[in-house]
């Protein structure tokens, strides 16, 4: 059980925390969620889950000049990355709040299982070149879509339907900084790096094409990451 030490009011005890909020990455963003068991006052089982957007660093967004209304896309992309983790691990805090206006200081660590969800990318093809004029919906293809017919994105319920899934791990070191005045909320950031590793390379973005040279998919993605988050420290028997 955790136990206050604010000598601005009376010692609470508390047995559980639970809290959650937006995750902003160096290669994209998305949600975090942690749910947390106290082992004594300064150590904490802590289970989470994280539901993140992974970008290729070699995603450009492009317009096609030929339409004045055309459609932002990214050029060579061929899927769509989405990340679900699921951790287990532990914080340890190492500088108590002993006042309201404090800062509460702790590291955390955690690894466990990830799947990554590749959604394909559905464009809209123009067909000029072969006098009708329309637009088409078409899953991109790098070896017939090019700048000149690809005339901008579809949107985003196309694909759902053939997302593929790549099984992986990933591990997470973090410092974790709660700076609520309310002894029984929890606000604040916390600030790390992730690790992810997956049994084979995800394809999200199309290997050397034109305009492309260069470019390859990978296992292993290494980020930065910051959460802010809130939620509260409860007791539950």
């Amino acid at each position: 059980m955790a136990q206050s030490e604010d000598p601005e009011g009376p010692t609470i005890i508390y047995n559980q925390q639970m809290l959650g909020g937006i995750q902003l990455h160096s290669s994209g963003y998305g949600l975090h969620y942690g749910w947390g068991k106290y082992k004594n006052a300064s150590k904490i089982w802590m289970y989470t889950a994280d539901l993140v957007y992974m970008k290729h660093e070699k995603e450009v967004r492009s317009y096609n000049p030929a339409y004045q209304d055309s459609k932002s896309y990214v050029y060579g992309k061929m899927n769509s990355l989405f990340v679900l983790r699921a951790g287990v691990g532990r914080k340890r805090i190492s500088t108590v709040k002993l006042r309201k206006s404090g800062v509460q200081v702790s590291y955390i660590y955690s690894v466990g299982p990830i799947l990554g969800f590749a959604k394909p990318v559905y464009l809209e093809i123009s067909h000029l070149e072969e006098g009708s004029g329309s637009l088409s919906t078409e899953r991109y293809d790098p070896e017939i879509h090019f700048f000149d017919d690809i005339y901008g994105r579809a949107p985003f319920v196309y694909g759902l339907t053939e997302i593929s899934v790549y099984p992986g791990g990933f591990a997470k070191f973090a410092f974790n900084f709660e700076y609520s005045n309310t002894k029984n909320r929890l606000k604040g950031l916390e600030t790390g790096v992730a690790f992810d590793a997956y049994l084979r390379r995800v394809p999200i973005m199309a290997e050397n094409i034109g305009g492309l040279e260069g470019v390859k998919n990978k296992r292993f993605f290494f980020n930065f990451y910051v959460n802010l988050f809130l939620g509260k420290k409860y007791n539950k028997r």
